[in-house]
């Protein structure tokens, strides 16, 4: 295992790939490359090779999805511009998680979905037939899988893991054994990490080779061109998110109005403003029951998820993953209940919060987080007269509370508003 380890560390430093995602792909594309058609082709060379991702358990081709959006253009740029294409061949793939026979299923039609796209982005100038064009549904990508934990998962039972993925057993019995690793929080873990671009359809376009043609070098001369030709380069496009709408779902479980609005400020951080405001009055002249509540205040947030090009692991959505926040709020309160309790006054609090958010589905995340800090609240008693209509100040029963602790839990329903921006550097 050693050893195996160690070619492939050589053999990532002598194609000078960087990172293990590039790795992984260079051994899908060059074992694509192997298998093409099962055969050789005279006078052709490979030299053109992309993947499209899926939504688990989907068969369409969202260009919002991991990097759709840049593999999409690459696709309907070589379209556009080669006239050569001899042939594409197209694996496609399922994760491992759902049944064999669904995801035989979905193997196929992601294949046919990658052909439907190609041909209708295929201009009339292309010389493809659609014949050319072979299918290769793989089915589940147990090979994918190992390779990527292999290069990837480094949690303290990585070696349980991998001696399950290499063991000599049918894959429904490793998937059985890898659900039954830490009452499954294990295989969650690896749905929700690894398997995403294990949903792929992959394709190879085979370019018939360019004729010899033969010219003759001008003799040198001192004159120069005065323009230089004029290339086009494609752009390349990707989504940013310029801020967050956001629900405590807490609060509005309680009738309590709030929002919150979260503007991501540089690469790692972002500011939230967040008011709350439950106004509620009712009982004789509206002063028998009264709950009321305002609130505003503001958080400073570090997102730890982000790399250094300002981008989450979940790609779409930079205000997605583990943060740490600084928080200051303020506002004033008052509560009745009859008689019993009769009572107003203000509010502050300062500390720190702590939270995860994750996409839920392609327009919403979910934000779980809690805080601590220290809270000052000066209040006031009153009485009430008979009919309710005129309420008295009580100077005995005023108080000051000091309270250091948790001050906020929130379970928070946030959509995050994109718009597309260019890419820096286009292809890069």
């Amino acid at each position: 295992m050693a050893r195996f380890h160690i070619f492939f560390v050589l053999l990532r430093k002598f194609f000078g790939l960087r990172g293990n995602k590039s790795f992984l792909l260079f051994l899908l594309l060059l074992w694509g490359s192997i298998s093409l058609h099962g055969q050789t082709l005279p006078d052709s060379t490979v030299n053109d090779s992309y993947i499209l991702y899926y939504y688990c358990d989907r068969i369409d081709i969202d260009e919002n999805y991991l990097d759709n959006d840049y593999q999409i253009m690459r696709i309907k740029d070589v379209l556009r511009r080669a006239s050569r294409i001899d042939s594409i061949t197209i694996y496609a793939y399922a994760s491992p998680e759902g049944s064999p026979k669904r995801n035989k299923w979905l193997a196929e039609k992601r294949a046919e979905a990658a052909r439907d796209f190609i041909l209708s982005n295929m201009p009339d100038s292309c010389a493809l037939h659609p014949e050319n064009i072979f299918l290769r549904p793989m089915g589940e990508n147990w090979e994918g899988l190992e390779t990527e934990l292999e290069l990837n998962y480094h949690l303290l039972n990585r070696d349980k893991v991998l001696k399950i993925m290499r063991s000599n057993v049918p894959t429904e019995t490793k998937k059985w054994r890898l659900k039954k690793l830490d009452n499954g929080y294990t295989y969650s873990m690896i749905i929700r990490h690894h398997m995403p671009r294990l949903r792929m359809a992959t394709w190879i376009c085979v370019h018939m080779p360019l004729p010899d043609v033969q010219f003759e070098l001008p003799e040198y001369t001192r004159e120069f061109p005065t323009e230089l030709e004029k290339i086009d380069v494609p752009v390349s496009y990707e989504r940013k998110t310029i801020l967050a709408l956001k629900s405590n779902l807490l609060y509005d479980a309680f009738t309590f109005a709030n929002y919150s609005v979260e503007v991501p400020i540089t690469k790692r951080f972002s500011l939230l403003y967040y008011h709350q405001f439950p106004w509620w009055r009712w009982g004789e002249n509206n002063n028998k029951y009264c709950i009321r509540f305002l609130s505003i205040g503001a958080e400073a947030r570090y997102w730890f998820n982000t790399d250094a090009q300002g981008n989450s692991k979940y790609r779409r959505d930079r205000l997605a993953g583990h943060f740490l926040g600084v928080y200051a709020e303020s506002g004033k309160w008052d509560f009745q209940w009859k008689r019993d309790i009769c009572r107003q006054g203000e509010h502050w609090s300062a500390g720190l919060s702590y939270g995860y958010a994750m996409p839920i589905n392609k327009y919403l995340n979910l934000e779980l987080s809690v805080s601590f800090g220290y809270a000052s609240i000066p209040y006031r008693d009153y009485i009430p007269s008979d009919d309710y209509s005129i309420l008295w100040h009580n100077p005995d029963k005023d108080g000051h509370w000091h309270y250091f602790g948790p001050t906020k839990a929130q379970v928070t329903l946030s959509v995050p508003i994109t718009v597309k921006t260019k890419k820096k550097g286009g292809w890069q």
